[in-house]
């Protein structure tokens, strides 16, 4: 049985989904502690302006453990993420079908950033018809014996995130102006190749 382990993720890239189709069950990180600047609460969508960047704002404490770390909602950081999405892929093919329920966990209101990314990511592979198992972990382990631990390797600031992910050119929006950006957002493949998604991957 081929597993693997993986940090959580924000609208996570289109590598991050490439590891899940190629695993039976996909062990998602659940007691290590909270990194900043990663995609744990950010993630990176193509728009008229090129690359823009959409982070998820968190509340300041002490605690680190990243179940436990949990959303700051003083500001409609919600409200401006799903407006820059839409500004972003309106004009494309597939965003009447997907919109709405891609972008709905946003404002269910969770209250830790592991439970919204585990909602999105539930939802991103709904959309993509990816059936892999979404386990989390139960104690914290510097090495897992018989995974595929991908954990650092989605630790950059920026894509690409994997050294050896090539991934194949598809049709993005403002195509006309900017070349082929890959390993962007999930949102990026989903709007411009939609449920097919599943075999670029």
């Amino acid at each position: 049985m081929n597993e693997s382990i993986l940090i959580t993720a924000y609208f996570p890239p289109i590598s991050y989904f490439s590891c899940i189709k190629n695993s039976d069950n996909i062990y998602i990180e659940a007691k290590e502690s909270y990194q900043r600047q990663t995609i744990r609460n950010r993630c990176h969508i193509q728009t008229a302006n090129g690359i823009q960047t959409l982070s998820i704002p968190i509340q300041k404490s002490g605690e680190k453990l990243i179940t436990s770390v949990k959303i700051d909602y003083s500001t409609p950081w919600n409200h401006k993420h799903a407006h820059a999405i839409r500004s972003a892929y309106g004009k494309t093919a597939f965003f009447p079908y997907y919109f709405d329920e891609l972008i709905s966990p946003l404002f269910e209101k969770h209250e830790t950033l592991f439970e919204l990314n585990q909602a999105i990511l539930k939802k991103c592979l709904n959309i993509l018809n990816i059936h892999t198992s979404l386990i989390p972990t139960q104690e914290y382990l510097a090495s897992h014996q018989g995974l595929n631990d991908l954990r650092t390797d989605f630790s950059k600031k920026n894509p690409p995130y994997i050294s050896n992910y090539n991934p194949t050119p598809y049709i993005q929006a403002f195509s006309d102006r900017y070349p082929f950006v890959g390993d962007l957002s999930i949102i990026d493949l989903i709007f411009n190749v939609g449920n097919e998604g599943v075999l670029y991957l």
